[in-house]
């Protein structure tokens, strides 16, 4: 049995924010009476035109504007918000370091249903663009490694796939808005976290001072040129080293990049070339995003050994929206406690390494850091159909002890048929965590679930898949 539902993304970012609104068909797969929805068919029905992401005197996100921001495009596209059955609100960069941040989520995400929520932090970002932009599906086709950066106003996200695979992970402060002028040519902005680069170089770069163009060149040089090392697996400089946000990344080389955000618009499909004369050339935006897209251009274009793949988005890589909830049944060989439930919109840890205690911890390293330390999430992974008491026990301890130092709540999803022993096992490993194990669910990395109250034994899951991914 089909069904057709209406989805809507909607991408708050540190200079723009977008609206996209999807078509999305549904087939339920089960031959038993317990559901099992799949996306079948999706289509973006339309895109919204960019907007400025809207800011109050006190540097805040404007909620009131924003609603209306969407309110105008629910008009513009023909559609009313008893239409959408689900949707995404995902709030990335700059933005999300507003103290009213969270607040504007929650807002937005009553204006159209049950939302999907998430307050991406860089390295969550990072891998949100990577699959929006194409290169996680990239990595798939090609041999070895492909880098995305997504270059937006405020920052620079990056993610490393590998068939498919999250690699790694990581954010710069390098963006299109860190200098910004008047139309004048005359500096308005300059980011803090750019002075020691700028002081580095000895640039006269000063607020208030009428800019030359070579003056500006030389910084989204630099800028363009860190990226450049990153991907030639070399050194940076201890000002460049600074520009990493959280923590930096190991020296390996890629040969494959991709670029994505607004400022790819500019590596991509607007060359300055023509324009190329004086500061009112390329001052289009009030910022610097034409300048730096010009010079990783020319910077990545020099490069024999490094292949630019055409990303499939661009601007909008990171626009998301919901997909299908898929709600499944979890049995009587669970551990639960309903004193923890309901649990709404955990986002899912996804663990496809499990052999060895140490992948285990390698992979969730790389992949907890994709969220806030104090956010609630869902550890998932297969396991083998009929694991030896020996290897479950080792799972649990080394679950127990990568854990640790985190919340309150320890929820184990597994796909096959042990959720009973493994959980026991949790509850003697991790005393301090309350224990939620669930099992003959597939959960997979980037998904989202909902974990309701037990009745007779028997757990409600509802899990959320993201369009990205598909």
């Amino acid at each position: 049995m089909e069904q057709i539902i209406l989805s809507a993304g909607i991408d708050l970012g540190t200079t723009t924010s977008q609206v996209i609104f999807s078509r999305i068909k549904l087939e339920n797969i089960s031959y038993t009476a317990v559901p099992e929805i799949r996306i079948k068919e999706k289509e973006i029905i339309y895109k919204s035109k960019i907007y400025f992401t809207p800011l109050t005197a006190d540097n805040h996100i404007d909620i009131p504007a924003l609603r209306s921001i969407l309110q105008k495009e629910y008009e513009q596209a023909g559609i009313s918000r008893q239409d959408i059955s689900t949707g995404a609100v995902i709030i990335t960069g700059e933005t999300s370091r507003k103290e009213n941040a969270q607040q504007a989520l929650e807002g937005l995400s009553v204006e159209a249903g049950d939302f999907v929520v998430a307050e991406a932090g860089p390295d969550l970002e990072s891998v949100l663009a990577g699959f929006g932009s194409g290169a996680a599906a990239a990595s798939r086709v090609w041999e070895g490694a492909v880098i995305n950066f997504d270059i937006g106003g405020g920052t620079t996200n990056a993610a490393v796939f590998c068939n498919e695979e999250i690699q790694d992970s990581f954010a710069l402060d390098i963006g299109g808005r860190l200098v910004r002028l008047d139309k004048e040519g005359t500096v308005t902005y300059i980011s803090d976290r750019l002075i020691p680069l700028i002081n580095e170089m000895s640039l006269p770069l000063k607020i208030g001072d009428k800019v030359e163009l070579n003056i500006l060149k030389q910084l989204t040089d630099v800028l363009a040129m860190v990226l450049l090392h990153i991907c030639r697996g070399q050194e940076l400089t201890a000002a460049e080293q600074k520009l990493f946000i959280n923590h930096g990344i190991e020296n390996r080389k890629y040969n494959r990049v991709m670029f994505s955000g607004g400022v790819a618009e500019c590596i991509y499909d607007s060359p300055l070339d023509g324009d190329y004369v004086d500061i009112h050339g390329v001052n289009k935006y009030g910022d610097i995003g034409p300048l730096l897209g010009e010079s990783i251009r020319q910077m990545f274009s020099q490069e024999d050994e490094i292949i630019v793949l055409e990303p499939r988005e661009k601007i909008r890589a990171t626009v998301i929206g919901a997909g299908s909830y898929s709600v499944r049944i979890s049995g009587s060989t669970v551990i639960m406690d309903d004193g923890c439930v309901p649990l709404k919109n955990i986002p899912v840890l996804r663990l496809d390494h499990t052999e060895q205690e140490h992948e285990i911890q390698e992979e969730y390293k790389i992949k907890r850091r994709l969220y806030p330390q104090t956010q609630q999430i869902a550890i998932s992974f297969a396991g083998k159909r009929a694991p030896e008491y020996s290897a479950v026990k080792a799972v649990a301890k080394v679950l127990a002890d990568i854990t640790r130092n985190e919340g309150d709540i320890l929820l184990v999803i597994v796909e096959q048929d042990f959720a009973k022993a493994l959980g026991m096992l949790l509850r003697q490993f991790a005393r301090q965590h309350h224990i939620i194990c669930l099992d003959r669910i597939h959960a997979a990395e980037g998904d989202y679930v909902d974990v309701g109250k037990s009745v007779s034994g028997i757990v409600p899951v509802a899990v959320k898949t993201l369009i990205f991914k598909s």
